[in-house]
């Protein structure tokens, strides 16, 4: 046997495989950030995103704004002002947090975008990434059994928002808005406080009461976190 391969093996032996295991997440997560502006006489674009150490994120969401931009140009791409006297807008800005090991980063984007009408649209968009290997982590990620964890957070978020919203509760609006689905609980980010769920205006509560944000700490949801995912979060 060749006395490089034995040289491992032995090594492997005696180290153990947590000694030789992969390095450690990349370090420090943001690098930076991108701005990019653009104005016509029609419209005005301000969109920034961050620039992540893994390159697989940074693309991930720089795809996305680049989408933005591109859908928010074809709304009325002739807008000059002549029909409607306001200049088309559309703006994103960021909000990251990384784990307490760096290998889960989180990241937010906030969007607004003006075309019209008597108020802008605004929503959020959230990633959580893996940095040991720049992937992305899905609710069926975080939660092996969606249902069952859907299903506790919806009635959770029930129990604080009918609390928060006050006069601006509208039952319907937050039945439909917490129905236990991907698409009602799929921008979340993970804090060090705890999961966060956001939902953007109309989704729970009239425009007037603004994106809603509800933040469980981790041992509230404590069996339906998949623990690879509770162990880099601090909360095995």
């Amino acid at each position: 046997m060749p006395r490089t391969l034995t040289l491992l093996i032995t090594l492997f032996l005696l180290l153990g495989p947590s000694t030789l295991r992969a390095a450690p997440p990349c370090s420090p997560p943001v690098l930076g950030s991108v701005t990019v502006e653009e104005r016509t006489p029609g419209f005005k674009v301000d969109a920034e995103y961050p620039v992540l150490c893994r390159a697989e994120p940074t693309r991930a969401l720089r795809d996305y704004v680049s989408g933005a931009i591109r859908e928010f140009k074809m709304t009325d791409p002739d807008h000059d002002l002549r029909r409607f006297p306001h200049p088309y807008e559309l703006l994103t800005r960021y909000a990251v947090w990384p784990a307490q090991d760096n290998r889960f980063v989180s990241v937010k984007l906030h969007v607004m975008a003006y075309t019209g009408g008597a108020h802008p649209n605004n929503w959020p968009m959230t990633w959580v990434f893996d940095m040991a290997d720049g992937s992305e982590i899905t609710l069926d990620r975080l939660f092996p059994d969606r249902e069952a964890a859907l299903a506790k957070v919806s009635i959770l978020c029930r129990e604080v928002l009918s609390r928060s919203l006050g006069g601006m509760l509208v039952p319907d609006m937050l039945d439909a808005g917490l129905t236990p689905t991907a698409d009602n609980f799929g921008r979340f980010v993970l804090t060090s406080e705890g999961v966060a769920f956001f939902f953007g205006p109309y989704q729970v509560a009239p425009y007037a009461a603004g994106e809603q944000v509800v933040t469980f700490p981790y041992d509230h949801l404590g069996g339906l976190i998949a623990p690879d995912i509770a162990a880099g979060v601090g909360s095995e």
